[in-house]
C-alpha cells in the first residue's frame, strides 16, 4: 500500500510513530509523512529545522515533508499557537502542495484532535479514504485543563469534534472504553470504530530483567510526567508509608508537571524515598527495568481520559514486571485479567499506599505476576498482531 501519514509529531522528537512507519515500510509499504517541525525535546525548533532549512528530508527510505510551526516553548498560550500553526501551515500544504500519489491517509491522532484538519483537506482534495488512530479523547481532554462541559469553549470544541469525526472513514482506538465515548459524545457510528491496542517493547521479551537483590524494593514509574499521569498520588501514597524501611520510588521521564511534582516531594521531605531521574535515552531504560522490582502506573480518574491504556503499560508487561496501579478503565481491566499485579481505583491514595506496602512486605507472593504480564502481552500487544490488524483495516478501506 502507498500510505500518507499525517502526524504533527515525528522524528527527531521521540514518538512511537517513528518506529511504526519504519515497521510498515519494512513490510513492503510505501510511506510518506506530512508533519511539523520538531520542538518537543526543548520547546524550541532546532536550528537545522528553522524556517525552511529542512522542509523535505528522509527517515531511512521514508520521505518526509515538514510544515513550519510556531515552537511550543512554555505555557498553555504558546502551546495553543503551536497547535494552531500546524493546522494553518499543514492545511496550506495539504491544499496546494503536489504530493506523490497515495492510496490512503493515516492520521496518528495525538492531541489536539484538530491536528487532523490537514488530513481532512487532503481527503477532500485527493478523494482518498481517511483512517484515524485515536490516541487521546476529545473533547474530554479539555477537562485536564479545567475546562468544564458548561464552558462555551468546551461546547464549541465539542461541535468541531463532531464535524471532524464525521470525516473519518475508520476510527481505531487504543482503549475499548473510548468506543462508547466517541459514539455517544461525537456521534461517530459504532460500525466505524474498531479496537486496535498500541504495540511496543517487543524487544523486551528477549531480555531477562530479573532484578538483583540489593536489599531495597525499587518501584519505577516511566514515561511522560503531566497532570493526567497523577504522580502526586504516588507522592502522597509514599508519604503514608515513608516509615517503612527499604524501598525507593524512581520517577523516570519529563513533562509539563515534573517541576511541580518534584517540589511537592521536597515539601513532604521525601527526597530519600523518591528520586526524579528526568528524561533518559531509550537505550538506558534497560537499566531501570533491570532495577525495578515492580512498576507504578497512575492516571487521573476525574474524566474519561483516565480510562485509557497507556503504552507504558505494555512496556511494563513485556519487561516482565509486576504492576502496582491506581487506575480506572482499560488499565485496571488488563491488570485484573492478566494477573500481572495489584490495582486500586484512580485517585485512591490510601489504596495505593496499601498495595505498595503489601508488595514491599510480601514481594515473593507476587513473583509470578511479571511472567503473567508477559504472557498476556504476547497474546494481545505484539507488533505482529498490531500491524496485521492495521493492514487488514487499511486494505479494506482502499478496496
Amino acid at each position: 500500500m502507498r500510505i500518507l501519514v499525517v502526524s504533527s509529531a515525528f522524528y527527531p522528537d521521540n514518538y512511537h510513530i517513528n518506529q511504526m512507519v519504519q515497521d510498515l515500510a519494512a513490510r513492503g509499504h510505501t510511506i510518506k509523512v506530512l508533519t511539523g517541525q520538531p520542538d518537543y525535546a526543548t520547546g524550541l525548533v532546532p536550528k537545522e529545522y528553522k524556517w525552511f532549512r529542512t522542509y523535505h528530508d528522509f527517515l531511512g527510505n521514508i520521505e518526509v515533508w515538514r510544515a513550519p510551526i510556531i515552537a511550543r516553548r512554555k505555557g498553555a498560550i504558546m502551546r495553543f499557537f503551536s497547535y494552531l500553526s500546524f493546522i494553518i501551515t499543514g492545511g496550506f500544504w495539504a491544499l496546494f502542495k503536489k504530493l506523490p500519489d497515495f492510496d490512503i491517509i493515516y492520521v496518528w491522532g495525538v492531541s489536539p484532535i484538530t491536528m487532523a484538519i490537514p488530513a481532512i483537506i487532503l481527503k477532500k482534495r485527493y478523494k482518498k479514504p481517511l483512517f484515524f488512530y485515536c490516541l487521546d479523547l476529545w473533547p474530554e481532554s479539555m477537562k485536564a485543563f479545567k475546562v468544564g462541559e458548561n464552558n462555551p469553549v468546551f461546547k464549541s470544541v465539542k461541535l468541531l469534534c463532531k464535524w471532524i469525526y464525521k470525516q473519518f472513514d475508520t476510527v481505531a482506538v487504543t482503549s475499548e472504553p473510548f468506543i462508547d465515548y466517541i459514539n455517544t459524545v461525537n456521534g461517530c457510528p459504532r460500525e466505524k470504530i474498531v479496537y486496535l491496542p498500541q504495540y511496543g517493547a517487543d524487544g523486551y521479551l528477549a531480555h531477562d530483567f530479573t532484578p538483583q537483590d540489593n536489599g531495597i524494593i525499587d518501584f519505577v514509574f516511566a514515561g511522560n510526567i503531566g497532570f493526567v499521569q497523577d504522580i502526586d498520588k504516588i507522592i502522597c501514597a509514599v508519604e503514608k508509608i515513608k516509615d517503612i524501611e527499604g524501598f525507593t520510588v524512581h520517577i523516570v521521564g519529563d513533562g509539563s508537571a515534573r517541576v511541580k511534582f518534584e517540589n511537592l516531594a521536597k515539601s513532604k521531605h521525601l527526597e530519600n524515598k523518591i528520586i526524579f531521574h528526568g528524561r533518559v535515552p531509550l537505550a538506558k531504560m534497560d537499566e531501570f527495568y533491570k532495577l525495578a522490582d515492580a512498576c507504578l502506573l497512575t492516571l487521573d480518574g476525574s474524566s474519561k481520559i483516565g480510562d485509557t491504556l497507556p503504552v507504558k503499560m505494555q512496556g511494563y508487561m513485556a519487561a516482565g514486571k509486576p504492576v502496582i496501579a491506581a487506575v480506572n478503565g482499560a488499565g485496571k481491566k488488563v491488570i485484573e485479567e492478566s494477573g500481572c499485579g495489584l490495582a486500586v481505583n484512580a485517585g485512591d491514595i490510601e489504596g495505593l499506599a496499601r498495595i505498595m506496602k503489601e508488595f514491599i512486605e510480601n514481594k515473593a507472593k507476587y513473583a509470578a505476576c511479571g511472567q503473567k504480564g508477559r504472557e498476556y502481552f504476547k497474546q494481545n500487544f505484539t507488533k505482529e498482531k498490531h500491524l496485521e490488524h492495521l493492514e487488514n483495516l487499511l486494505g479494506a478501506l482502499i478496496k
